[in-house]
């Protein structure tokens, strides 16, 4: 099955405005995971969903359903207060 490349601002996109449906998340709520994400991409690490061509940075996911799991999971993070665990664990 041949992978889905995001340009990081449409992954962000993506991501944001199904947090936002969240009532517990909220606009402020996707606001924050989007600086959480811009942190994780810019803090020098490896990381594998990350892919540069030229001057442009993707977000590599299997399928639409990713951007669901991730939602879900930024939704579980927020109610157990575990959001710090979430960004060490993020991929």
């Amino acid at each position: 099955m041949a992978k889905i490349k995001l340009d990081t601002e449409d992954f962000i996109f993506e991501v944001t405005e199904e947090l936002v449906c969240y009532e517990e998340i909220g606009r402020d709520g996707a606001d924050k995971w989007a600086d959480g994400f811009r942190s994780w991409l810019s803090d020098g690490r490896k990381k594998k969903n990350i892919v540069n061509s030229g001057d442009k940075t993707y977000f590599v996911i299997d399928d639409e359903g990713e951007i669901f799991d991730i939602a879900d999971e930024y939704l579980n993070a927020v109610e157990n207060n575990n959001i710090t665990e979430y960004w060490k664990n993020f991929q």
